[in-house]
């Protein structure tokens, strides 16, 4: 039989530095409003993670919306076709990116795998946070804090 782990909690405090450059307010540009409207349309409008249908926004997952001034269009374009989560890298192939906020680069998540509590793709680190999507039914990879107290 194969030398195991037993199952614990791992805590960690990440430091992140990021510079956060200065940007336009965040709006809703026609750029924006016309993808989203496209996900709904091509059926995409539920949480990647977890499915859910309420709730829900629409995340840049390539690049944020404040570091669209330092944006290499050319290498987001890239990193759209090589995960391309919905089929649209592909499908606009021939079409340059030109604004963080085409369909390309966005993913749909509920409030709460986006940005909210220790679940949000914007709270946690990436193998964490896609761990909530690719566990078996029933396993918990990110309990709530109050979970194992």
């Amino acid at each position: 039989m194969a030398d195991t782990v037993p199952a614990h909690i791992i805590r960690r405090t990440l430091t992140e530095v990021v510079i956060d450059p200065q940007h336009a307010r965040r709006r809703n540009t026609p750029a924006f409003r016309a993808a989203k409207r496209r996900l709904k349309q091509d059926g995409h409008w539920r949480c990647y993670i977890c499915g859910a249908t309420t709730r829900l926004e629409a995340h840049h997952r390539g690049m944020e919306y404040m570091f669209e001034a330092d944006t290499d269009f050319a290498a987001l374009k890239a990193f759209c076709e090589e995960w391309d989560l919905y089929g649209y890298g592909r499908l606009l192939q021939h079409q340059p990116i030109t604004t963080v906020d085409d369909v390309r680069n966005l993913m749909v998540l509920c409030a709460t795998h986006h940005r909210e509590a220790e679940t949000g793709i914007h709270m946690i680190s990436f193998p964490a946070w896609i761990a909530q999507k690719l566990a078996k039914p029933g396993a918990d990879p990110v309990p709530q804090e109050d979970a194992h107290a």
